[in-house]
């Protein structure tokens, strides 16, 4: 009690504090304190700058804190500590300003409250420091070549400990000292011929002159990045220096120089480092080993050799390992043994826990730990020893385990656990918080809540409350027990197996000896989900539709969803391979990645219900995997690979396919070997000079897999000679005085080396000069040299070479000649021949032999040429004929008679043309000047097919077809041919061919419905019927709806008018076979008709109307017998239009359209008065009389085109009278659709024409106006107006529609 304190107010004090430690003992909210683990257990500081230890604790009432330094209470109120030290303000953070030495110790922080004291753990502050290096001379140190030498470094105490290295320092560097960064700095290159030490010091395993860096100075630094400061010392010069005044270095055998403690001591989960550097010259190999056992993938040697390392130590990794060093001076290995001892650091097997009981309840607290050595436990509680602590009969330690019994509120305290061995500690701070609250239900059950049945379902009623509460559960009335209902250890209600009689109102009391509190909710049980129609497995090859089917039933009050999982994951629909409809999954071109478990879902919200299907999809294999090459020599290389039997994708395998690229064609792959199933590896053959990379790919009976993955290592051959000359070494003689000489040129992948050319000699055959030129562009396979001789023979040989020489084998040597020439000689006296009749396609021609000497000819003679071309057109219709010798097998000659007179007959003539023909003597690439040129005529031949056929519309029982002309007419066209065949599956019926009509449309009736035909068209002439066009299409399904015509266009006249109508193309519908039109005055009820009739065309014109007057019109189309079953009709909109004033009609000149009015009597009228004008009927006149003028004209010119009659000895000559009358027919063109016309000026063989049957079975065929119609360019028959042909090909089987 404090002096001059009155007693009453101290009362008060003393009354206030109780109450509220009474408070706090009663507040669920309430807590002991709890300090958060610091970051760092090491902190560096600099001298006057700031220190700042952190320190924050939870606890309620909020902690008061205060720190120990080295073991001590610090005082903050002193006047010195007072300036510097400060606490953060609302937490424990220890704040010093202006740091001196003497603040260095270790630092705790401790934070209280009424419940006890929480402890951090202890740091270790230190002053952060380097001394200079001591001041020193630079040493010179001579070292000889091929022997080792070592740079001492003696690092100063520094806080933290420095980083050493070594610098080279030239005359006039800066000095670096003040700097805080490396940038600048001129770094020793440490690798596996200079290393350094643990401790600092530089080694140079076998000195070089490079070593003398241009005399200047090795120096040692030292850095420390806490104080940023780089000190150096220890500056050395080295003067390498030869044995005996040799500039090489001379060899030394291996000796050790230094190596890492032999004892290591690792421990588990860090890394292990052992260390071994060698002398020696040639340098020394270093190798590391375990002894007894196999690397592991954690163990490692650096890149230089001299470390190793063990990186996440295990216990098995403790034994003798070794390192190993040796080079080709000495056959001696010098071995260091090492012995690696595995130890761990403290880590929890059972961590410590806070704690919140209730009074009368006991608590324990477990701190449990393994390591090497075990850890030795030490309990604190409120940061004192336990053995320091009074006796408590209701506290006691059980080993590790710390128990308190009948606790009490005055029993809240804060409880540390620290585990420890030699290599580390653990460190725990909980709390033991024991409270008196009553009973509460913290969570309720749900109002409503609704399962399905067979579950197993908990109602919560999370209860609270110090001591723990009771919870009881009741279902209305009655109170639940038994092996179904069990009371959870936090209050909940756990049902199992529910059925539709737990259906109900649940209410649950919590009770402790300081309260109760109770809660209710209603449960619903529905029907359970079930699935009655479970999906079938599959197996199915790869590319095809996989379909898996799946039914459920469920509660009739609930709704029923389905979804699908693929090995346990669901299949969301924005793959699009996948789509879901109901219970139905579709899988579209499945591939081996969908082999899987299926698993159909079916879900009402409330349960679910699954049945699982398999896919099994038969595909190319899977790649092959681990692909590596066992060996890689100069001429041939092992690949081995992996491949499982899962990865046959369900079809057994057959074979492998190993291929390989190369550095010349990167993506290029080459097949190198096939080796069968059984196979794991594979023997390929290699050229040299070529970097090969190879991979496999598996074959089974569905295909080729995709290719594994490249080796990871190159295969790279040494180099060599060529392995062969070139081939195909020859000489061409497509230039006049030059030796052209090729060959085939080789690849890349046989050069073998570098610098590799072709070596060519030439030797004239009668010479003794001998000629060598070389060729470095390997790509090219020709040569020209000039000689300036025609037709000469040589020697040539042409070799392969490279760097490395030539091929064993010497090259084959070739006889070959120079450059040809046009020949001097020209056939003479060429005629026709009289033995051989003028075809439509072919004509017998003769003429006098020439000499075929060498001389004459200027190169080899091969034969003649008979060129023949149209009249006038010879620059685009010129084509030749080979006639070729053969007379060099010694056989008959056949193409000479007795009057010493070669002989030909050409083919393939233009039928109905006016033609030119010469013939000329040919060698291997030069023609002579042409002979005396023949004319002649071709007479009439039969057409080639037409351009095009097409199907304009397909009704049920009908098509209106339509065609193009001949592409050549071979003569005047008279007319046409059509046929049918039916085709029923891959079974084609008897042709069936109507009459011959002059028209290119018609109608064809007498179909079946639904039916595909094979529709034919010939052209015909005077000579016989010509070749075939044909297109497969097929008539409409007599159930559908008809077309409805659409009206173009309504031309008036004053008592008449013309109505144009389409069919729209409907895909699938038919059109009518017969169309006609109805009309009516507007207003008025009935419909008149025109006659119906079958119509090609899509026009009709109504007469015998009154003038000036408004009608409507309509076209109706109906196909099959009025009454019977197959009987359709379909009409157009109706139009309006008007007739005009004028008796003659001029459709053209009072046309209205659709949107004409129907009282538009005003205009009529003024229709009437512009056609009775005199202007306008003047006009007309002059039209007609032009065109009378230009039929007069029409009519001159083609009788101008008849044929004059020659004597027979003009012809065989082939002089004509008038070379100025044009013999040409007007029709004849070239064949430019490709169907091989039987006489088309371009195209080979000539036929006879096709036998047909005569037996008509078609429909009577109309005239038409093919002017009126468009044709939309399809091949089968589309709907729509014709428009101007695009040629079509007539293909053996066209696509059915």
């Amino acid at each position: 009690m404090g002096p001059g304190l009155p007693p009453a107010l101290v009362l008060v004090v003393l009354s206030t504090g109780l109450a509220i430690a009474t408070e706090s003992l009663s507040n669920p909210n309430s807590k002991p304190p709890s300090v958060a683990r610091a970051t760092h257990r090491n902190v560096y500081y600099l001298a006057e700058e700031k220190i700042e230890l952190d320190c924050i604790a939870e606890g309620s009432p909020e902690p008061v804190y205060y720190w120990l330094r080295n073991g001590v209470r610090m005082n903050l109120s002193t006047p010195e500590n007072k300036a510097r030290m400060t606490l953060q303000s609302n937490v424990g953070t220890l704040v010093i300003d202006q740091a001196r030495t003497t603040d260095e110790g270790v630092y705790q922080c401790v934070a209280e409250n009424i419940f006890g004291k929480s402890v951090s753990i202890k740091r270790n502050v230190q002053l952060a420091r380097m001394d200079p290096f001591p001041t020193t001379v630079p040493q010179k140190k001579r070292a000889l070549l091929g022997r080792s030498e070592i740079l001492t470094c003696r690092p100063p105490n520094s806080i933290p400990r420095a980083k050493i290295s070594w610098i080279i320092v030239s005359e006039g560097d800066l000095d670096y000292r003040d700097e805080d960064s490396e940038e600048g700095f001129n770094f020793v290159n440490l690798d596996n011929r200079i290393t350094m030490d643990w401790k600092g010091n530089l080694y140079i395993t076998n000195v070089k002159p490079e070593d003398g860096q241009e005399g200047a100075k090795y120096v040692c630094m030292a850095n420390n990045k806490i104080v940023r400061s780089f000190n150096q010392g220890e500056d050395k010069i080295l003067e390498p220096f030869g044995k005996d005044g040799e500039k090489e270095p001379a060899d030394e055998p291996v000796s050790l120089l230094w190596h890492s403690t032999l004892d290591v001591l690792g421990l588990v989960g860090k890394t292990a480092k052992f260390k071994c550097i060698f002398a020696g010259n040639p340098q020394v190999k270093i190798v590391w080993k375990r002894k007894g056992k196999e690397l592991t993938s954690r163990m490692s040697q650096s890149r230089d050799m001299f470390d190793f390392e063990i990186k996440r130590v295990k216990y098995e990794d403790a034994g003798l390992y070794v390192c190993e060093g040796s080079n080709t001076a000495h056959d001696k290995v010098i071995k260091k043994t090492f012995n690696l001892t595995v130890e761990a650091r403290p880590k929890w097997v059972l961590e410590p826990k806070d704690l919140t009981v209730g009074v009368e309840e006991n608590a324990a607290f477990s701190c449990e730990a393994k390591g090497s050595p075990q850890p030795t436990v030490q309990w604190y509680i409120n940061g004192n020893q336990i053995e320091l602590e009074p006796p408590n009969p209701r506290r006691r330690l059980e080993g590790n385990k710390l128990i308190f019994t009948n606790l009490s509120k005055s029993d809240s305290q804060v409880i540390q656990c620290n585990a420890t061995n030699k290599n580390g500690f653990m460190w725990a701070d909980v709390f033991l918080h024991v409270l008196a609250i009553p009973a509460n239900v913290d969570r309720e059950p749900l109002p409503r809540l609704k399962v399905a049945e067979g579950q197993t379902i908990t109602l919560t009623c999370e209860s609270s409350g110090k001591p723990k509460p009771s919870v009881v559960w009741f279902k209305g009335n009655q109170p639940l027990t038994g092996d179904r209902h069990v009371v959870q250890d936090n209050g909940d209600l756990l049902i199992k197996n529910v059925n539709h009689k737990d259906t109900g109102n649940y209410k649950c009391y919590a009770r402790n000896r300081f309260g109760k509190d109770e809660a209710n909710g209603t449960l619903t049980v529905r029907k359970k989900t079930k699935i009655d129609s479970e999906p079938l497995d599959l197996e199915l090859i790869y590319g095809n539709e996989a379909t898996f089917t799946c039914g459920a039933i469920t509660d009739p009050l609930e709704t029923l969803e389905y979804s699908w999982l693929r090995n346990g994951v669901r299949i969301e629909e924005d793959d699009p391979r996948f789509s879901i409809m109901d219970g139905t999954l579709t899988i579209i071109d499945i591939n081996s990645k969908d082999t899987a478990n299926y698993t159909c879902m079916a879900s009402n919200g409330l349960d679910n219900a699954t049945a699982s299907a398999k896919l099994q999809v038969k595909a190319p294999p899977d790649p092959p995997y681990n692909v590596s090459l066992k060996q890689c020599y100069a001429n041939d290389a092992i690949l081995k690979w992996q491949f499982d039997t899962k990865l046959e994708n369900f079809s057994p395998l057959q074979s492998f396919i190993v291929e390989y690229n190369t550095s010349f064609h990167p993506d290029v792959w080459v097949t190198g070997a096939r080796p069968s199933a059984d196979s794991r590896e594979a023997k390929i053959k290699l050229s040299l000079w070529v970097r090969y990379n190879f991979r496999v790919k598996a074959i089974n009976e569905i295909g080729i897999g995709k290719p594994s993955a490249i080796n990871p290592s190159e295969c790279k051959t040494p180099q060599g000679r060529p392995d062969r000359h070139p081939r195909k070494v020859q000489t061409v003689g497509d230039k006049t005085n030059f030796l052209v000489i090729e060959w085939e040129p080789m690849p890349q992948i046989e050069h073998n080396a570098p610098d590799f050319f072709y070596n060519i000699t030439v030797k004239e055959e009668d010479g003794d000069g001998v000629m060598n030129f070389a060729e470095a562009d390997s790509t090219v396979g020709r040569r020209e040299i000039f000689i300036n001789k025609t037709y000469k023979p040589y020697k040539i040989i042409v070799r392969a070479q490279n760097r490395v020489g030539q091929p064993y084998l010497p090259a084959e040597e070739i006889r070959g000649f120079s450059g040809e020439a046009a020949p001097t000689v020209v056939p003479g006296n060429f005629e026709l021949d009289p033995d051989k009749n003028v075809t439509a396609t072919s004509a017998g021609f003769r003429w006098d032999p020439v000499d075929t000497s060498t001389e004459s000819m200027q190169g080899e003679y091969k034969g003649y040429k008979v060129r023949y071309w149209k009249r006038e057109q010879k620059e685009t219709t010129l084509h030749e004929v080979f006639i070729p010798d053969t007379t060099k097998d010694g056989a008959l000659r056949r193409r000479r008679q007795a009057d010493n007179k070669m002989r030909a007959e050409v083919r393939n003539l233009p039928s109905y043309s006016e033609i030119e023909a010469d013939v000329v003597v040919v060698n291997n690439y030069f023609s002579s000047e042409g002979s005396n040129i023949v004319n002649f005529s071709t007479p009439e031949g039969v057409p080639s097919a037409v351009e095009y056929l097409d199907a304009l519309y397909r009704g049920s029982t009908h098509f209106l077809l339509e065609w193009g002309e001949p592409k050549e007419p071979n003569g005047n066209v008279t007319g046409y041919r059509v046929g049918y065949k039916k085709i029923q599956g891959l079974e084609v019926g008897e042709l069936v061919v109507g009459k011959t009509v002059t028209k290119r449309r018609v109608f064809l009736g007498g179909l079946s419905p639904d039916t595909a035909y094979r529709v034919y068209v010939w052209g015909l002439t005077q000579e016989g019927q010509g070749k075939e066009y044909y297109i497969d299409t097929r008539t409409a399904e007599h159930t559908s709806d008809l077309v409805r015509p659409v009206v173009d266009k309504v031309m008036a006249a004053a008592t008449a008018v013309n109505v144009t109508w389409r069919i729209p193309d409907i895909d699938g519908r038919p059109v009518g076979a017969r169309s006609f039109l109805q009309y009516r005055q507007l207003g008025k009820g009935d419909w008149d008709s025109v006659p119906d009739e079958e119509h090609e065309d899509f026009w009709q014109q109504i007469e015998g109307l009154k003038e000036a007057t408004p009608y409507q019109v309509r076209v109706v189309t109906k196909t099959g017998q009025y009454g019977s079953e197959s009987y359709r009709e379909a009409a157009s909109d109706q139009r309006t239009f008007t007739t005009t004033g004028v008796d003659t009609f001029f459709p053209v000149f009072a046309y209205l359209n659709a949107n004409e009015t129907t009282n538009n009597s005003t205009g009529a009228a003024k229709r009437a008065n512009v056609l009775s004008a005199g202007w306008f009927i003047g006009m007309m006149v002059a039209i007609a009389i032009l065109l009378l003028i230009l039929i007069i004209v029409c009519i001159i010119k083609r009788n101008r085109g008849d044929k004059y009659h020659v004597q027979e000895k003009e012809r065989l000559r082939g002089s004509n009278p008038d070379d100025g009358q044009d013999h040409f027919n007007e029709y004849a063109k070239s064949d430019e659709n490709g169907v091989g016309q039987s006489n088309s000026f371009e195209n080979n063989p000539e036929k006879m024409p096709l036998e047909y049957d005569e037996t008509d079975s078609m429909e009577d065929y109309g005239d038409v106006d093919p002017g009126k119609f468009n044709e939309d360019g399809s091949f089968i028959g589309q709907y729509g107006v014709q428009k101007s042909p695009e040629p079509a090909n007539a293909s053996a089987m066209s696509t059915l529609v």
